[in-house]
């Protein structure tokens, strides 16, 4: 093989091997305009933070070494829980979800108002997020 030749099916190799696409994960994330709660929708899972909670929050459990209280989990069948978490979702750059203004992907539907935050998966089942009150339905 000439050394042009080779040096082109080389250049192109790596050139390839660089440029292959990553494998992209579908998720999505988004804030309400209080700035008070952050989703984050991924793996058929939606999980909200509300980082300010004026209510009294549940005991927390004792198999949870890690924070409690301010993390909502939903899967896209079943009820919605509250979780142990050690991080957070919190993206200040994450969309905005305006109120009034309705998000549906992966199978999850969630509401912006200016009450809270609601989001119910495909059975129908999910919550009402606020700073004053966060109920499972």
């Amino acid at each position: 093989m000439k050394l042009k030749n080779y040096f082109t099916v080389l250049t192109t190799t790596v050139f390839s091997i660089i440029t292959l696409p990553a494998i992209a994960q579908e998720q999505t994330q988004f804030q309400t305009p209080s700035g008070n709660i952050y989703c984050l929708i991924a793996e058929q899972n939606i999980r909200c933070d509300v980082l300010e909670i004026t209510g009294q929050l549940p005991p927390q459990p004792k198999d949870c070494e890690l924070d409690w209280g301010h993390v909502y989990n939903l899967g896209q069948r079943g009820s919605g829980y509250r979780g142990c978490y050690g991080d957070t979702v919190a993206n200040p750059d994450s969309p905005v979800l305006q109120y009034g203004r309705t998000l549906r992907y992966q199978g999850f539907v969630c509401t912006s108002k200016k009450t809270g935050l609601t989001c119910i998966n495909r059975d129908k089942k999910g919550w009402e997020l606020s700073r004053e009150q966060q109920i499972f339905f």
